[in-house]
Formats: structure tokens, C-alpha cells, sequence
């Protein structure tokens, strides 16, 4: 035989709320849902007082290969090109007129390996030049006291009303045994 829970009747437990009641909405305007949900942004102050030196040698280490090898794969393309419209031919042909030269042709290996060698030398010297001034930096931020910057820290992430889970209760006649 089951007890239908809405049938007992005991003084000395809480009434029951009924499942069938639902809690109301709560009516908010246009204007408050907008406020409630717009990113937020603030205005903050910070102050750089130390870079280390090691993370500027890292940075700028990978920058300056990341560029080197850019300028040789476009050095490399644009030569092809160059050779595959005839300019390099074009202006081997002038030069030899120019200078009245027997022959005259370009080294492509040689320029290349000049290049190369001579960006990687780059490479080290903006490496080089770049934790040098990092040091020179650290060097006045202790006598200055640092590097005010005035930041805008924005919200990434739309927020949402939170919505609770409903509460469980346990059933009157579970709560008796």
C-alpha cells in the first residue's frame, strides 16, 4: 500500500511545497538585462620595474632567426623568379656591356652563403644589442623607479545570469522509515 504524501497530515513536519508550484520570473527591463550583460573594462596603472635579461635573449633570439629565415626563403624565391623571367640573364648581359667585360655571370651559391652568414652575424648582434639594453634598462628603472603603464583590463567573456539548480528535498514519507 503507498502513502501518497500530499495526503499525510503530521503537526510536527513542515508543510510541503506542492510540485506544481513554480517560482515566478522576475521581470527586469531592457536597460538593466544590457548593464547586467555588457564586458566590463577598468583602467589600471602597473609599473615595470625589471625585465630579465634571459627571457629578453630568448624572445629576441627566436625573433631575429624567425626574420632571418624569412628574408632567405624570400631571397631564395625572388631569385627564382628573377631567373626564370630572364632578369638575371638581362642584367648579366648589361653589366658586360657597361664595364666592357668579356664575361660576367653571378655566383648564386656565393651570394647566398655571403647572406646567410651575414644575417646569422645579425642574428647575434640584435641578440646581442637587445639584452644589452634590457640590462641598461634595469640599470635606470632602479635609479627611476620603473615604467608607469596605464592599462585597459577587459573582460573576455559575456557574463550570464546564473541560473541555480532547484533544490532537492526529500520526499515526507522517505524522511519517516
Amino acid at each position: 500500500m503507498s502513502v501518497d504524501p500530499s495526503q499525510v497530515s503530521d503537526s510536527s513536519l513542515p508543510p510541503v511545497p506542492s510540485p506544481v508550484s513554480t517560482r515566478q520570473p522576475v521581470k527586469v527591463t531592457p536597460r538593466e538585462y544590457r548593464r547586467a550583460v555588457r564586458l566590463q573594462a577598468r583602467k589600471v596603472r602597473r609599473v615595470v620595474r625589471h625585465i630579465e635579461p634571459w627571457s629578453a635573449l630568448k624572445i629576441s633570439l627566436v625573433f631575429y632567426l624567425c626574420l632571418w629565415v624569412i628574408v632567405m626563403l624570400a631571397g631564395v624565391m625572388l631569385w627564382s623568379i628573377a631567373v626564370g623571367s630572364g632578369t638575371v640573364d638581362d642584367t648579366e648581359s648589361f653589366i658586360e656591356e657597361l664595364f666592357a667585360l668579356e664575361q660576367f655571370k653571378f655566383n648564386a651559391g656565393q651570394i647566398f652563403r655571403g647572406l646567410a652568414v651575414g644575417g646569422l652575424v645579425l642574428v647575434v648582434a640584435g641578440t646581442f644589442f637587445n639584452v644589452l639594453l634590457c640590462v641598461l634598462f634595469n640599470l635606470i628603472s632602479d635609479l627611476t623607479g620603473g615604467m608607469r603603464v596605464t592599462v585597459i583590463e577587459e573582460e573576455t567573456a559575456r557574463q550570464r545570469p546564473r541560473v541555480r539548480p532547484p533544490r532537492f528535498r526529500w520526499p515526507v514519507w522517505a524522511a519517516r522509515k
